[in-house]
């Protein structure tokens, strides 16, 4: 058994950024699923959305915020999200995080999607998450922390409704329980569960999964973004081809290279995510081909080296000056629910980044606000932490699993291809009640979810993802389901109700198997 002040499960910026706050005065333990490069924060192309120009104001971010989450949104949290950004990273930039910048030598701000002023600063073009990570983690390793890779979570312990910690398995399979004062979720998203995405496939939504069988409060997992364009070429996705993109020129067109998005928003190819890629899904399930028109970018492969790499990789000739997309999961916005420190509904657990559902981004996350969040609220929690007497006795009597003695019978999975398949027909870009209930009642033949988890203490790692892809995926067709109406992300082919400001917006709420729908009352307050 190993002992820590501190066990944050998960190595993306997020978690770093917040251990980087916790380490000089707590024992801080990172386990990592896999490794730094093997998370969505170090394949982040886009950037990090702040008003840092003098052209610019937090309020203008604010309304941006909101307006793309159909004002669903958290607003006090929005608030700290606009507010705390641009003095964060004016900080960080002080002390030697650089971002690109102009002839001049001022910051070079990009346009992305529904941004009404270019405000996105990034690292070598396309690299942002890359040099992000780079620069946390070098920092963080200057520092006294044990970091435990390629350790899977597979349960958290709850003694007298307190987190005392989780269980892993290693790389040999071996089980590993990690005892701590304090237990933070930072697993990211769920883009794992899909055939195409954005994400590392090993992203399958373990946090959710374990805070369920703990008892926590899910909210809004029905929220999940597909961006428009992912590389697309012989007959698999190859990557993401960044927002960004569009924000310098780039046109989405077909094959006889007519523009798609004229007449369909006012905002044309810079719309919302959820907007462009229902459009783009239009036409590639009808078999016709998108492209990005990348046509009106100058010195392409200088701006982008990323994208170019990927493009190469996937044998698509940018000499044709088309990159052929579609769309793919994404991001998802909702996730195990916290207050404004990141502290969940179970003590001594909490919950930063992707996996974290404060509802900041309401149902539908405005482009590049999704490091920004990592940074603010992962050093908030981390300065929260710091506020708090931690140290505690920690003793260990939680033995279920070294007396398991019952074990299911792991050949009744599914295979992760044929589950990947129903999932991406259920619950993609748009849904149907037909096909939510198709899914769980799929799903309900191959587990009993309120089964013990501890009776599957012999299953490879392989067969406990599964186990957590179904699980996953059980619980957002759930809240798909319960909510009628199409909202942001979430769009539902069999309801007449559309909207992008709700009169009375409400939270669809999940814990220990029951589901309800909360009003979202936060208190506004107006930026000044």
């Amino acid at each position: 058994m190993l002992k820590t002040d501190v066990l944050i499960i998960g190595g993306g910026l997020a978690a770093v950024v917040c251990a980087l706050k916790l380490v000089d005065r707590y024992e801080v333990t990172i386990a990592m699923k896999g490794s730094i490069e093997s998370g969505n924060s170090w394949r982040a192309q886009g950037g990090i959305a702040a008003a840092l120009s003098s052209l610019d104001h937090p309020f203008v971010h604010y309304k941006d915020t909101m307006k793309a989450g159909c004002y669903q949104n958290n607003k006090q949290l929005v608030e700290m999200l606009v507010k705390e950004g641009p003095r964060r990273l004016r900080g960080w930039m002080k002390e030697g995080l650089n971002f690109d910048q102009t002839m001049d030598g001022e910051l070079l701000f990009g346009q992305e999607g529904a941004h009404s002023i270019r405000r996105i600063v990034h690292n070598q073009g396309d690299q942002t998450g890359k040099v992000c990570m780079t620069y946390f983690w070098s920092k963080l390793q200057q520092k006294k922390v044990r970091i435990l890779s390629h350790y899977q979570a597979i349960d958290l312990i709850i003694e007298n409704e307190v987190c005392d910690g989780a269980w892993f398995k290693n790389k040999q399979n071996e089980l590993i329980e990690v005892r701590a004062s304090a237990t933070i979720l930072a697993t990211g998203g769920i883009g794992g569960l899909y055939e195409a995405t954005t994400n590392d496939p090993s992203l399958i939504g373990e946090g959710l999964v374990m805070a369920y069988r703990a008892g926590a409060i899910l909210r809004d997992l029905e929220f999940i973004q597909f961006h428009p364009t992912l590389i697309y070429s012989q007959g698999r996705t190859a990557g993401l081809a960044s927002e960004a993109l569009r924000g310098e020129g780039a046109r989405l067109v077909d094959q006889e290279g007519t523009p798609i998005m004229d007449g369909r928003d006012d905002r044309g190819d810079l719309a919302p995510r959820d907007v462009v890629a229902r459009v783009i899904y239009e036409y590639t399930k009808k078999e016709e081909p998108i492209f990005l028109d990348i046509s009106p970018i100058p010195n392409f492969k200088d701006k982008f080296p990323q994208i170019t790499s990927l493009c190469n990789q996937a044998q698509v000739d940018l000499e044709k000056q088309r990159i052929p997309v579609c769309p793919g999961a994404h991001f998802h916005m909702g996730g195990v629910e916290t207050n404004a420190n990141g502290a969940a509904s179970i003590a001594n657990l909490y919950a930063v980044g992707e996996v974290s559902g404060n509802n900041v981004h309401g149902a539908n996350r405005l482009a590049s606000n999704s490091l920004l969040e990592a940074l603010v609220f992962g050093e908030r929690l981390g300065e929260f932490l710091l506020s708090q007497p931690l140290k505690r006795e920690l003793t260990s009597d939680d033995d279920r699993y070294i007396r398991a003695e019952k074990v299911d019978d792991p050949s009744a999975l599914p295979s992760k291809n044929e589950l990947k398949r129903k999932v991406t027909q259920a619950l993609g870009i748009t849904r149907t009640s037909h096909d939510l209930e198709q899914l769980l009642s799929w799903l309900g033949g191959f587990r009993q979810f309120d089964q013990d988890v501890y009776s599957r203490v012999n299953w490879t790692r392989e067969q406990i993802e599964i186990d957590t892809m179904c699980t996953a995926a059980m619980l957002i067709a759930k809240s798909a389901l319960a909510r009628k109406e199409s909202l942001g992300a979430h769009f539902r082919n069999d309801s007449q109700e559309i909207g992008r400001m709700p009169m009375n917006p409400q939270a669809m709420m999940q814990a220990r198997g029951d589901i309800w729908a909360k009003p979202v009352k936060e208190k506004e307050r107006v930026l000044k």
